[in-house]
């Protein structure tokens, strides 16, 4: 790896974090909105666990943000509460929703897992080992939490399929 500037790192390293909270945050939005669209116990329990994680990320990275001297970005936090905000007029629209719930969390726990990758290996790189630390502790519970939304694709397509099978007996019925 060629020469960087520590002080650039550190500046780049707390940029990516503040970027990673404002997402985490997002995150938590989303999956409060995914979980207000799913009747199964055993789904929203998932989905209520991952949001769970995602909560203490968020105050994790609050910390360590601290700790590098910034505050959390009012800027990076309104522009995740509008992602989340969209989103949320979407999922209340889709009669497919159980599917594409598990999509999206499956989707929103490898862009964490990503978004930790980079994080971990920045922090290695501008020498601040508990930032690094708790970007791999981060990506060790995404990863568990993509595995266990994995686990239940089959709940997710049969909670679509018995919606698709409601939606058709109540036209035929009309």
């Amino acid at each position: 790896m060629q020469h960087v500037d520590q002080d650039k790192l550190r500046d780049k390293l707390a940029d990516y974090v503040e970027d990673t909270h404002a997402f985490e945050s997002g995150v938590v939005d989303n999956l409060d909105t995914m979980i207000g669209t799913i009747d199964d116990p055993k789904l929203k329990e998932v989905l209520q666990r991952n949001r769970q994680v995602s909560r203490q990320h968020v105050e994790r990275l609050k910390q360590r943000l601290e700790l590098l001297n910034r505050g959390t970005p009012v800027r990076k936090r309104i522009e995740g509460v509008a992602l989340a905000l969209m989103k949320g007029v979407s999922d209340v629209l889709r009669t497919d929703s159980p599917g594409k719930v598990g999509r999206d969390a499956y989707l929103l726990a490898h862009t964490q897992v990503a978004a930790y990758e980079l994080l971990s290996r920045l922090a290695d790189a501008a020498g601040d080992t508990q930032t690094a630390e708790l970007a791999r502790e981060h990506l060790a519970e995404d990863k568990r939490c993509a595995d266990e939304v994995a686990e239940q694709w089959d709940a997710f397509f049969e909670l679509t399929l018995s919606g698709w099978r409601d939606a058709e007996t109540a036209t035929a019925t009309v």
